[in-house]
């Protein structure tokens, strides 16, 4: 009779247990059938099919914009300014005067020079007849004669310095900015100004390295700005440097490039896109398609899987050549094969896949 408190002690508990169980299994199953209420994870991305099309290897190098024609303007003599006749960044035309340095004294040692030359002249007439009627020797005609010519090369180098006191535009275009005024003095050789011809068409200069040796005239070229590259314009090859740098180990090459819109003007930086070798039938992919690991370089390859759902299979691939754009695979892929770009940096492997369409509002 002693064990009955303790049989109906254990009863007790063990019918505890039972209620505290199925109570815990009846919010196991609500809180499983809660999270069965909810949709599997998926991820919108977008995609492209896979395709073979015609790759060009090529390289990428900085150049410069040249004017075709460009001009610094320097004084040869030291002078004070006396005319300015062009305005900053005006345009002129050709033989118009730039500039003009005080000649006074010059023009006063010409005017005395002309007086001896005529006076000379006159001399020279005077003993010309006298050598006819044998009134002078020969030798003093003579005399004056080379007089005469010492004279006339004396004025003729006066004019020659007064000519270079006058700058004179050798060629139509824009001048750059200067900082003139009448009065003010000019040591030689000082810059006055560039002088920039039309700039319809322009050179694009740039140095290649030996992979590039192969290139020859009338080779077609991509060129682009700095600030707008997604915009190409098509240049081509006209001279090529006979030499390479000793320096650098680079050859020099002018491109030139219709510039109707001015939009490259002398001295910017551009971008040159030159081929380095044959086309090529490659499967080319957008950069955004394709992942980077440890382990390597992989795709998200779309497929319906057996549930008839759209889902995402890594697959590991060989990369090639890029550019900023596309990036080419050797290998891993198939045509018509359906690969997630923009938006593949969320998927994993086996996440169910909801294409973007062009209607999705915001970035995937």
């Amino acid at each position: 009779m002693q064990f009955r408190p303790w049989i109906a002690a254990v009863a007790g508990c063990l019918v505890l247990f039972i209620l505290l169980a199925f109570v815990k299994f009846t919010q196991v199953r609500a809180a499983i059938a809660f999270g069965e209420s909810f949709p599997e994870p998926s991820e919108t991305v977008a995609a492209i099919k896979v395709t073979t099309s015609l790759w060009q290897d090529s390289l990428q190098v900085l150049g410069e914009v040249k004017a075709t024609r460009s001009l610094e303007v320097r004084n040869e003599l030291e002078g004070v300014i006396t005319a300015v006749g062009f305005c900053s960044g005006g345009s002129v035309e050709k033989d118009q005067v730039l500039l003009s340095l005080d000649s006074v004294n010059e023009q006063a040692a010409l005017d005395a020079i002309n007086a001896e030359i005529a006076l000379a002249t006159l001399d020279l007439s005077r003993l010309t007849q006298l050598v006819k009627t044998q009134a002078s020797s020969r030798a003093q005609l003579d005399q004056v004669s080379a007089q005469l010519a010492i004279k006339q090369a004396n004025a003729r180098a006066i004019q020659a310095t007064i000519a270079k006191k006058t700058l004179i535009a050798p060629f139509s275009g824009s001048t750059g900015l200067h900082e003139l005024e009448v009065g003010g003095f000019l040591a030689a050789n000082t810059l006055i100004t560039r002088l920039i011809g039309n700039l319809d068409q322009v050179w694009i200069d740039f140095s290649v390295p030996q992979a590039a040796y192969q290139l020859s005239l009338s080779t077609a070229l991509e060129i682009s700005s700095v600030a707008s590259a997604d915009i190409k314009h098509q240049a081509k090859i006209i001279a090529i440097d006979p030499v390479i740098s000793s320096i650098s180990r680079n050859l020099r090459i002018r491109a030139e490039l219709d510039n109707l819109d001015a939009q490259f003007k002398p001295g910017a930086s551009v971008m040159v896109s030159l081929p380095i070798a044959a086309p090529i039938s490659v499967i080319r992919l957008p950069n955004t398609a394709v992942r980077y690991d440890t382990f390597g370089a992989y795709v998200y390859v779309l497929a319906q899987a057996a549930d008839d759902n759209l889902r995402a299979n890594r697959r590991a691939v060989e990369v090639g050549a890029h550019d900023d754009k596309h990036i080419v695979i050797l290998s891993g892929l198939s045509e018509n094969e359906q690969v997630a770009t923009v938006g593949s940096f969320k998927l994993s492997d086996g996440i169910l896949v909801n294409l973007a369409t062009a209607d999705d509002a915001g970035p995937l």
